[in-house]
């Protein structure tokens, strides 16, 4: 509009783009249902002395490692930094949620990167793997499971296409 009137000339350059991640019932379903079986991280008396003492130093509840598997909460579409979300739109997809970082850390801070820098987020990655790992053999033995997400997923996506929406000449 404003270009137009003006007279101006633009260029734009597009470096990436991606659709909003979403996911599937059927499948974070089959997930939680192994996680549930897993249980938390078995976090040793060092992680949670850890755990202790850094919500002491940040002043949050000193409650330690969380050890109780959360309910599955319905999925809400977002948006995403990298190419999970066009992902999420050809494949049925699920996110896992399991506890792997320390109580009342800020994300994107200092006190939210300490875990990650120990056995708290190892056991963690560890844990979310064989969760991730039971749910694919549950697919791969169980048709029937296998079938309700594909349906789950056709419905939910409907007639949504997905396209890319980086233009085709885009390097």
């Amino acid at each position: 509009g404003a270009a137009l009137m003006t007279g101006c000339t633009y260029e734009t350059n597009m470096i990436s783009v991606c659709w909003p991640t979403r996911a599937n019932q059927a499948m974070a379903e089959i997930i939680q249902a192994n996680i549930e079986v897993l249980g938390a991280p078995p976090w040793s008396g060092e992680d949670e002395s850890l755990a202790r003492e850094l919500q002491k130093t940040i002043q949050a509840p000193v409650v330690g490692l969380q050890k109780e598997i959360g309910a599955l909460k319905q999925a809400k579409q977002n948006t995403s930094c990298n190419d999970s979300g066009c992902i999420s739109w050809t494949i049925p997809t699920g996110r896992i949620n399991l506890p792997t970082n320390i109580a009342g850390c800020p994300v994107h801070t200092w006190s939210g990167g300490v875990s990650l820098a120990t056995s708290i987020a190892h056991k963690g990655e560890v844990h979310g793997a064989k969760a991730l790992a039971a749910s694919m053999l549950d697919l791969f033995m169980d048709k029937a499971l296998l079938n309700k997400v594909k349906e789950s997923f056709a419905q939910e996506i409907g007639d949504a296409k997905y396209c890319s929406i980086l233009p085709k000449d885009q390097k």
